[in-house]
């Protein structure tokens, strides 16, 4: 008779080749390549991600479905780690194996008591790795290998012992530890057991289920074992049979190698008792989805996301980025991002997240304030003339306004809706004949709405400006300058949506505007023709800030943009007509303005060091104008109220706007 426990410990600490992947975690473009080195003193080792040709495999990286590619140097498998020397356990540390989970069980690892070999089997544990026990069987040693047996008994053997590892909750609680830790670690981990195929093999095929590696190369990659393990195989069976003669060599072969149906009992058991495999990993281990999602997105990596491909604009900037924070600590871990972007995968959509992602509302703003001289220029123009003053009169003067602009969503650029109020008082002064002087100050709020994201825009404005007639200012040539300067205070808030969350940040900034024009007041009966041209330079400096409350909240980058116009108005003035008490006084302006340059806005923020880029819904080089209004004077008081209406040249942009006013003479 022979002792099989000692036949099956002398087998255990036989030597072993382990192979380690020098590849990093981040995926490249195609399809990498398993360029695993072979180490000379571990046989079972390799990356979870794929095995070479010369082992059965396609020598590069498995695929997934929703396209998506195993990531390398994340999971290692292998057999035990005992009998690593110096130049595998140098090669093996420099992966920098953040934990070496072993499988064994007491006696596997540390022998049997008054053995001469005992503890032969404990591991070489890679520099600065920890090593933690989780004894799957959850007893003091393994059950012992059937080696007097015919070949059927063993295979049999084999069987059982698979379908254990679902029907036994021991060995369930084992797995689910087993993976909790795999997707709780900063990683790189590894794990084994004694030779690396069974307890070890099951565990690789769990992650390689979730990860949704097709199920014949998940077979495929379990069967190389015997590839990998093959000379080792080789030397336990002929020193098996040199110390235990009359044992059937098929019977040695069923039992330190594997076959597919060892592996193909356990599958039917999983659906026997669960329904599929899903059903194993959540009731059967009670993983979570979130469990499911940390797993998934650690070893695999999705090249393009659903719909990725269709994407123009921002749509596709957003798509990019949140491709890119696939490489982020935000992926892998347990984050509102992580369990977004899985399930995107999983449902086929990006959900309108792409969209929302990038921070256009930042851009648009920016564009708000970039024209926001023009909607100022409205209310301070009527009192800039100076000709309803005699000389050496001062108008005070108090003007409310209100606008509404919007522009239609285009290539992949969400729709843009601005409002804004206001207020500016101000006095005009006749310095003589000829010419005459402005300021003001001012408030005005702001609001930006696109991409569900709001933004206010509160501004503090202060204006300064003149006109000089050449022949005086109630008729003939002049030209006229106004310089203004506003004080921003910026707050906003990106719904995200999709349990991401609101992003929201504030910020402080200028805005600043001067222009310079050259007109010609034509007095035809009973009407004033006013044509003038003119240049207007605008510009916007917002700070860069940081956003808050998401996980996708952005490193938004300062804004510093400035815009060179060309400007040509032709106001039409009627004569004045007394109402009772009222002189009334009608006018009408058709206004445009070109903007010199891209008249779009790009903003820029990072998270992680990945970039996004959005621009502006405005994009239009002109904008037309057209506004009528009705000026009442009785006595020293004045009463103004204008209606305008305007569009760009491709009617993707529009709005109204109004102003009512009042001032006193003196």
């Amino acid at each position: 008779m022979f002792d099989l426990k000692m036949v099956y410990t002398r087998i255990v600490l036989l030597g072993a080749i382990a192979m380690a992947s020098c590849l990093s975690s981040t995926p490249a473009s195609a399809r990498e390549a398993i360029l695993t080195p072979i180490l000379s003193t571990a046989p079972n080792f390799r990356d979870l991600a794929g095995i070479s040709a010369s082992n059965g495999g396609t020598g590069f990286v498995e695929t997934t479905s929703n396209g998506g590619v195993m990531r390398t140097g994340v999971f290692y498998r292998s057999d035990k780690l005992n009998k690593l020397d110096l130049a595998d356990w140098t090669t093996l540390s420099a992966f920098h194996i953040d934990r070496v989970i072993d499988l064994r069980t007491p006696d596997e690892i540390y022998g049997v008591p008054g053995s001469p070999l005992s503890p032969a089997a404990e591991d070489v544990v890679p520099q600065d790795a920890t090593w933690t026990n989780i004894n799957i069987y959850g007893t003091k040693e393994p059950p012992p290998l059937p080696f007097g047996g015919a070949p059927a008994d063993a295979v049999s053997f084999m069987q059982t012992g698979y379908q254990a590892f679902v029907s036994d909750s021991v060995q369930r609680n084992g797995f689910r530890t087993v993976l909790l830790t795999l997707a709780n670690d900063a990683g790189p981990d590894l794990w084994h057991c004694t030779s690396g195929k069974d307890r070890t093999g099951w565990t690789a095929m769990l992650l390689q289920n979730i990860a949704g590696v097709p199920e014949a190369t998940i077979m495929q990659d379990y069967l190389a074992t015997n590839s990998y393990t093959a000379s080792l195989m080789s030397s336990s069976k002929a020193y098996i049979l040199a110390n235990y003669p009359g044992l059937d060599p098929e019977t040695i072969d069923a039992l330190l190698g594997v076959q597919s149906s060892y592996l193909q009992a356990g599958l039917e058991q999983v659906v026997a008792s669960y329904g599929s495999m899903a059903g194993y990993l959540t009731q059967g281990l009670g993983l979570t989805q979130a469990d499911l999602y940390v797993l998934r997105a650690k070893i695999v990596y999705y090249s393009e996301l659903p719909g990725q491909g269709g994407f123009d604009g921002n749509a596709a900037s957003g798509a990019a980025f949140l491709n890119a924070l696939q490489n982020s600590p935000l992926s892998g871990h347990y984050t509102d991002y992580n369990y977004y972007l899985q399930s995107a995968v999983d449902q086929g959509t990006l959900g309108g997240v792409e969209t929302r992602v990038g921070g256009q509302v930042h851009a648009d703003a920016a564009s708000f304030l970039l024209r926001q001289p023009r909607r100022f220029d409205e209310v301070i123009t009527p009192y800039t003339s100076g000709r309803d003053l005699p000389q050496g009169q001062t108008q005070i003067w108090m003007a409310g306004n209100g606008d509404n602009f919007s522009t239609s969503a285009h290539d992949g650029i969400a729709r843009s809706t601005e409002n804004s109020g206001g207020s500016i008082i101000g006095a005009t002064y006749r310095i003589n004949s000829q010419a005459s002087a402005t300021m003001g100050l001012g408030y005005n709020w702001g609001s930006v709405d696109s991409a569900d994201a709001d933004a206010t825009v509160n501004t503090v404005l202060a204006t300064l400006g003149g006109r000089y007639g050449f022949s005086g200012l109630d008729a003939g040539p002049f030209i006229e300058g106004r310089a203004e300067a506003s004080w921003v205070d910026y707050e906003s808030k990106r719904g995200l949506g999709n349990g991401l969350g609101s992003a929201t940040g504030s910020t402080t900034g200028v805005v600043y505007s001067g222009q310079i024009r050259v007109g010609n007041a034509i007095r035809l009966i009973p009407l004033t023709i006013t044509p003038q041209v003119g240049v207007r330079v605008a510009g916007v400096s917002l700070d860069g800030f940081n956003e808050r409350g998401s996980d996708l909240a952005l490193r938004v980058h300062g804004i510093d943009e400035t815009f060179f116009s060309l400007l040509a108005d032709l106001d039409f003035s009627l004569d004045p007509k007394q109402l009772g008490e009222w002189t009334i006084v009608p006018v009408a302006t058709l206004g445009y303005e070109r903007i010199l340059g891209d008249p779009q806005v790009e903003g820029t923020a990072t998270l992680y060091g990945f970039t996004v880029r959005q621009k502006s819904a405005y994009d239009s080089h002109d904008l037309i104008t057209a506004s009528v209004g009705l000026s009442a004077e009785k006595g020293a008081f004045t009463v103004k109220g204008r209606v305008s209406g305007m569009s760009d040249e491709k009617a993707n942009s529009a709005g109204i706007s109004g102003f009512l006013s009042l001032a006193y003479s003196f």
